[in-house]
C-alpha cells in the first residue's frame, strides 16, 4: 500500500472540506473570471505562436527573448513560493517590490491568490481540501483513475467551485501594502510581461515582424508553457514516487523529479520541500540541483537578503559556508507548524 492509499484510508470519517474554502459569492466568480481571461489568451496566442513560426519562422531575437522571459518568470516563481508564501527570508521593502513585481510578472496568478493556494495545498497535502491533488478532486473525493488525477493537478483544478478563502490562509499578505499593490494591478503587470518588453525589444532589433514574433513566442507562448512547467510540481512531483525519488518520508504522494527540477529551478525537489517547507535551499544532494535556492544564498551574501531560513541538512551546510550566520530551527509539517509568517515590513 503506498502512502496515499494508507493515508487515504485514514480520511474515511473526515469531513471531505476544511475550513478556509469557499464555493460561492464574488471571490468564485472573480476565479473563474480570471481563469478564462487568462487561459483564452495563453493557449490563444499559443496556437497563433505555433502558427506563426510555420508561416514566418522565428529568429535568435524571438529566442533570446523567449529565454530571458522564461528565465525571469521562473525566478519570479521561486521568489513568490520561497518568500511570500513560506518567509524563508527576511528583506527590505526594495527587495520585496522587486520580488513582488518578478512574482507577478510570471503570470500565474496574484500574489494573494498563488500564496492562499499553496498554504491550503500544504495544509492539506493529498488529503480532502488539498487544491490541486492527484488523488482527490476539489470537493474532495478520491479518483479511482490515477490519470483522471494527474489532469487535475496538472491544471484541471483551476475550473474547480471549491475556491480557496485569503483571509483564512493569507492574512499577512492582506495585510501587506506591497503584495497587495501588486495583487490589484497584476493585469498591468501580465501585460508588461507577456506583451511590452517582448514587443519593445521585438521591435527594437527587427521591427514590427520581429515585434509580433516577440509578443506571441516570449510573451504568449512562453506565459503558458511556464505555467504548465509550474503544474509539473503539482502532477509528477506528487505521484508518489512512480516519477523519481523520495527521499523522505512524508504523509503525501510528495517526489523529487529531476527534470521538473531543472525547469522549474528546483522546485521540482518537492519531497525534500515537503519535509522543510520553509528551507530557502532545498537540495540534499549534489544532483539535485536548487538555482533557485542558490540565487537566494547569492543575494544573502550580497547583504540583500537575511535571516535565511536553513533546517535540512544541506541547506544548513550551504548558509553555513556561505557565511549567513546560524541558520533557523528545523520546521517540520505543514506551512504553519512553526512558522513565523513576519508582519510587512520584514
Amino acid at each position: 500500500m503506498s502512502v496515499v492509499e494508507s493515508v487515504a484510508s485514514e480520511q474515511l470519517s473526515e469531513p471531505k472540506m476544511p475550513p478556509g474554502v469557499l464555493t460561492e459569492g464574488p471571490v468564485v466568480e472573480a476565479k473563474f473570471r480570471d481563469s478564462y481571461i487568462s487561459f483564452a489568451i495563453m493557449v490563444g496566442g499559443s496556437v497563433a505562436a505555433l502558427v506563426w513560426a510555420f508561416w514566418q519562422g522565428i529568429g535568435w531575437v524571438e529566442v533570446s527573448v523567449f529565454a530571458g522571459t522564461f528565465i525571469m518568470s521562473t525566478i519570479g516563481i521561486g521568489f513568490m513560493h520561497r518568500y511570500f508564501v513560506h518567509r524563508s527570508f527576511r528583506c527590505g521593502p526594495v527587495m520585496r517590490t522587486i520580488f513582488a513585481a518578478l512574482a507577478t510578472m510570471a503570470v500565474q496568478g496574484s500574489i494573494l491568490k498563488w500564496v492562499s493556494n499553496h498554504r491550503r495545498h500544504h495544509l492539506h497535502s493529498d488529503r480532502p481540501g488539498d487544491v490541486h491533488s492527484p488523488y482527490y478532486d476539489g470537493g474532495g473525493n478520491p479518483y479511482t483513475s490515477f490519470a483522471k488525477g494527474m489532469t487535475h493537478a496538472q491544471g484541471g483544478w483551476v475550473w474547480d467551485r471549491e475556491t480557496t478563502d485569503a483571509s483564512y490562509y493569507a492574512k499577512d499578505i492582506l495585510a501587506d501594502p506591497i503584495a497587495m499593490f501588486f495583487t490589484r494591478t497584476r493585469w498591468y503587470w501580465y501585460a508588461l510581461s507577456a506583451l511590452i518588453i517582448p514587443g519593445a525589444i521585438g521591435y527594437s532589433f527587427g521591427g514590427v515582424r520581429t515585434m509580433i514574433g516577440c509578443i506571441l513566442f516570449a510573451g504568449l507562448f512562453r506565459s503558458y508553457l511556464m505555467t504548465m512547467a509550474t503544474s509539473l510540481v503539482n502532477s509528477v512531483c506528487h505521484s508518489d514516487g512512480r516519477w523519481g525519488y523520495r527521499r523522505f518520508e512524508t504523509h503525501d504522494g510528495t517526489t523529487n523529479e529531476l527534470v521538473t527540477t531543472l525547469l522549474t529551478f528546483g522546485e521540482g525537489l518537492h519531497n525534500n520541500h515537503h519535509r522543510f517547507p520553509r528551507d530557502a535551499y532545498i537540495s540534499h544532494a549534489w544532483y539535485e540541483v536548487d538555482i533557485n535556492g542558490l540565487i537566494i544564498l547569492g543575494l544573502g551574501k550580497l547583504g540583500l537578503v537575511h535571516d535565511i531560513f536553513a533546517a535540512g541538512g544541506a541547506g544548513r551546510q550551504r548558509a553555513a559556508d556561505a557565511g549567513l550566520g546560524e541558520p533557523a530551527p528545523a520546521a517540520v509539517g505543514n506551512a504553519f507548524e512553526g512558522d513565523d509568517l513576519r508582519a510587512p515590513g520584514t
